[in-house]
């Protein structure tokens, strides 16, 4: 990549570690919360979200090394892709009590499959090609039947449903105070408060939790015994086949190949350079490496996220030394169970209303990208069709398809899936447009 500007002096001493605490704190505002909210839906206990606390940490810490030195070699910060645990979630909410166990080595086998399939891309100069198929309709359809299948597990939690099995006045009137806190924040702040809003909100959700008595009693009991861990391979059992989880995840991978590139993008032009097309298929490479950890660590897939760029542009991060030291705090702390204790403690409730607003900026990018689409009579019936077969399979009671064999049931009644794949169907096969010059 050619550069533009002046390489930024490298800070030193105190001011070195300050910066770097600053990078450490930023990245665990866009980590604590996921391992949380997909615990809970998961039935985890106490000691397991710690644990998935624990390993979220460590592979961040890794995969963002990993991404620094041998990837895009850019100061983007790996996260849980909001597509990966979305999905997590959409499978936890689709799975019946006894088979959760299931579905979380279901998808430990679906990451590490997608991510040999992004290696592979990585190796391979065909990044355009693959990200032809995923036009403004494809990921517009997708990002909007993702966030409508997860309005159900939000409310729930956000209301004290999940809690409680009914609406509950407090914990209802605190999520909304926590979402009307970060979305003014994310909305009229500036600076480097504007790119912490969830993370002021979560701050301010589990005091509040915590002073009316509502945390989770039983993360609060449970101290954990060793001070040094590894964390456990495989923590969720041995990875296990399933056609339908294979091709859900391998399909949300291959579409992340589009926030890789973004996010490439983005950071290249906040540092004023020119990324050159080694550097994308680097950074697809690395991508495809963390996911390739991220199942045998189980946890949530990773990605680089572009909100770095927001990060930097507000706080003038820009040397390399103190990012790299961030990450390495963060994943030294995944070695520690007391921090991945600690933060498991954050109630359930909070880390939904914490992440309502960025979950509701997904759909208006899915609207954003239908609305630059042509609206002729042949895109809006793609756009109908898929939405319309996606969000009716979401409707249908969860015995509907007891009479189909368990790997065609697991894939039919994904409604994001079906969706998703009738839309590139119609997309590019029944309603194929000639190539424009």
């Amino acid at each position: 990549m050619s550069v533009k500007n002046t390489t930024p002096l490298q800070p030193r001493g105190a001011l070195l570690w300050m910066q770097s605490v600053q990078w450490m704190v930023f990245i665990l505002a866009n980590v604590i919360a996921v391992p949380i909210v997909v615990g809970a839906i998961f039935d985890l206990s106490a000691v397991e979200i710690s644990s998935f606390v624990q390993r979220m940490l460590l592979a961040t810490g890794i995969a963002t090394l990993i991404q620094i030195y041998f990837g895009h070699r850019l100061p983007l910060i790996e996260g849980a892709a909001g597509m990966w645990w979305a999905l997590f979630m959409i499978m936890g909410g689709m799975a019946i009590p006894g088979e959760k166990g299931l579905v979380l080595q279901q998808l430990e086998m679906g990451l590490i499959v997608s991510g040999a399939v992004l290696v592979i891309l990585g190796l391979l100069p065909i990044i355009g090609k693959v990200r032809q198929l995923f036009t403004p309709i494809v990921t517009g359809v997708y990002l909007i039947l993702l966030c409508l299948s997860l309005c159900n597990s939000f409310f729930k939690g956000m209301l004290g449903v999940a809690r409680f099995g009914h609406v509950d006045g407090t914990i209802a009137t605190l999520s909304l105070l926590v979402v009307v806190v970060v979305l003014t924040i994310s909305l009229k702040s500036k600076g480097i408060l504007r790119s912490m809003g969830p993370l002021v909100g979560i701050v301010l959700g589990w005091v509040l939790f915590s002073a009316l008595g509502l945390n989770d009693q039983e993360a609060l009991a449970d101290t954990g015994s060793a001070w040094f861990a590894w964390p456990e391979l495989f923590a969720w059992g041995p990875p296990v086949w399933d056609f339908g989880m294979v091709l859900t995840s391998v399909l949300t991978g291959v579409i992340l190949i589009s926030n890789v590139i973004a996010s490439i993008v983005v950071m290249a032009n906040t540092l004023g350079i020119e990324a050159e097309p080694a550097t994308y298929r680097r950074g697809l490479l690395g991508n495809g490496v963390s996911s390739l950890l991220s199942g045998p660590l189980s946890i949530v897939g990773l990605v680089p996220l572009s909100v770095s760029a927001g990060f930097i542009m507000t706080t003038g991060l820009r040397a390399r030394l103190p990012f790299v030291l961030g990450a390495v705090l963060v994943g030294v702390s995944g070695l520690f169970p007391f921090i991945g204790h600690f933060f498991s403690t954050l109630p359930s409730e909070v880390a939904y209303a914490a992440l309502f607003t960025p979950f509701a900026q997904m759909i208006g990018f899915g609207v954003r990208d239908l609305m630059g689409v042509e609206g002729n009579n042949r895109n809006l019936l793609v756009i109908g069709i898929s939405l319309m077969v996606g969000v009716g399979i979401m409707f249908l009671p969860s015995d509907a398809l007891s009479s189909l064999a368990p790997w065609l049931r697991n894939m039919m009644a994904n409604g994001l899936l079906v969706g998703l794949i009738v839309c590139l169907l119609l997309e590019h096969v029944v309603f194929r447009q000639a190539q424009k010059d």
